[in-house]
This record gives structure tokens, C-alpha cells and sequence, in this order.
């Protein structure tokens, strides 16, 4: 694969429970950590920027091209299916919306390294699945047949493919799961 366009698709389907609100739209130094996810995919130079999952009525609040989720309630796996399969390029970098220290070089890190793979995967000290980018046409089927047999883990349905390792900073992959999260170790113990 050549430096051919790419879509950049941000799942947005989550229930938020410890957060307490939603995440795509929780702010992030004022801009929703979604639309934070979607300016560093326009930074990297997507041409197609979809949000999967939740409703409507959200997404039209963020940045992006909604697609419903084709598996609603059944985890990550089935929006990293809904992205790809809507997804109208070959390359396919699915980002979680929680990440809103991701930058358009990782996104851009994950595009070129399927040149050598079918997908691939930010790694910092362990693989992140849900900042992975996967190639449509050697991927989509092998994630469906694994989906119909009851799968529901990214990592599981990966083992089947040829992934490469990318390695990101920790800090561009950082997950949002609670207000504290956004806490440096410093500001958390004097609260």
C-alpha cells in the first residue's frame, strides 16, 4: 500500500459509565475530546473522517460522517467492523474518542505501516487496539467470519492477520475514562 487516502474513523458508541457524562463530547482545554480525534486526523491528512456508533443527535455535534453502528452494545470489535466496512478507502485507522492527546504524526506512524501489514497497532508498553489501523481489503472479511463465531475482542480477531507493531507515546494514547484521568500525578495528590 502507497501513501494512498485514508479514513480515520472515531468510535463514539461507549457508555461513558465512569466517566458520568459522555466522552466523544466531554471537553478536553474546551474542544470535545472527539473533535480533538478528528483534528488529528485532518492533520494527518485523512480524507474521510466517520464517527461510529452512539446517535445521530451526537454526531452532529462532532466533526465527522456518522455511520450507525452495525453491532450496537457488543464492544469495540463490532465498531472497528461498522468503520471499516463503511469506510469508502483501503486504509482505515480506527481511533477509541478518549484519546484526545492523539496526534496526526501517530495517526499518519499507522497509515505507513501498512505497507509491510494488513493492520497495524500503536504499541506503548502493551498494544492498543482501539488506535490501530486496518487495511479494508485484507481485513474486513477475516474480522466478519471471526464476529460470526461469537468473538468480541479486537486483539483476539487480530491474531489471524499480519499486524505490525507501531510504536506510539503513551501520552497520545492516553484514555479519558474519568475527569481524574486528565489529572497529572502532581494536581491528583494534592486534591
Amino acid at each position: 500500500m502507497s501513501n494512498a487516502d485514508f479514513t480515520v474513523a472515531i468510535l463514539i458508541g461507549g457508555d461513558s459509565s465512569r466517566m458520568g457524562v459522555d466522552k466523544a463530547t466531554f471537553e478536553v482545554d474546551g474542544v470535545a475530546m472527539a473533535n480533538r480525534v478528528s483534528q488529528a486526523a485532518s492533520e494527518a491528512g485523512a480524507k474521510e473522517i466517520l464517527l461510529v456508533g452512539g446517535t445521530q443527535a451526537k454526531a452532529k455535534k462532532l466533526t465527522g460522517v456518522w455511520k450507525k453502528d452495525l453491532y450496537p452494545g457488543q464492544g469495540p470489535l463490532g465498531g472497528v467492523i461498522t468503520a471499516v466496512k463503511s469506510a469508502s478507502n483501503d486504509a482505515v485507522v480506527v481511533l477509541s474518542c478518549d484519546m484526545p492527546f492523539i496526534t496526526g504524526s501517530v495517526i499518519s506512524s499507522l497509515v505507513r505501516g501498512l505497507q509491510d501489514a494488513q493492520a497495524t497497532v500503536g504499541r506503548t508498553d502493551r498494544l492498543n487496539w482501539l488506535c490501530a489501523a486496518w487495511s479494508k481489503d485484507e481485513c474486513l472479511t477475516t474480522l466478519q467470519s471471526v464476529w460470526k463465531r461469537e468473538e468480541r475482542a479486537v486483539h483476539r480477531a487480530a491474531v489471524l492477520l499480519d499486524v505490525a507493531e507501531v510504536p506510539v507515546p503513551a501520552m497520545a494514547v492516553r484514555n479519558i475514562n474519568e475527569p481524574s484521568d486528565l489529572l497529572s500525578p502532581d494536581d491528583a495528590t494534592n486534591l
